[in-house]
């Protein structure tokens, strides 16, 4: 008896340890790709999402002063500071993502130019909901683009 539960404990750790890896893999993409390369936009959007420049991070220096979360046109606004020790243009961006499951509805991406070090300046970009949209909640980012 005392070996057959030594076997089973073990034997029971792994298949939930093999059953939760196999929960975290996906057999397919469930954003397809679209012609341009970018990725669509979850929910059917036949449009693709904005690009998100490379750059340096700034979002500490970023504020999200409102962000719609309903209906199918969205705007949100806000303010960048640039950095004192930097100058150049500054790229914000919001997704408006499924808080459940983290799927991009929809991204609006605005740039500001030829900012110098301490210059703030307030920002307002938008996108489209697909019709249908749930648990909306706007994620905000902003770059100093290489």
């Amino acid at each position: 008896m005392t070996t057959r539960k030594h076997l089973i404990l073990p034997v029971a750790a792994a298949v939930l340890v093999l059953g939760g890896l196999a929960g975290c893999t996906s057999s397919s993409d469930p954003t397809p790709a679209a012609s341009n390369g970018s990725k669509q936009a979850a929910g059917g959007a036949s449009t693709p999402l904005p690009t998100i420049p490379t750059g340096t991070g700034i979002i500490s220096d970023t504020k999200m002063t409102s962000c719609d979360t309903t209906g199918s046109n969205v705007t949100a606004k806000g303010t960048v500071t640039m950095p004192k020790e930097s100058k150049g243009d500054v790229v914000v961006s919001v997704s408006w993502v499924n808080s459940k499951n983290s799927s991009v509805y929809g991204r609006g991406v605005t740039t500001l130019k030829d900012l110098n070090g301490g210059d703030q300046k307030e920002w307002t970009t938008s996108a489209t909901l697909p019709a249908g949209a749930e648990s909306v909640s706007c994620v905000l980012g902003a770059v100093i683009p290489k």
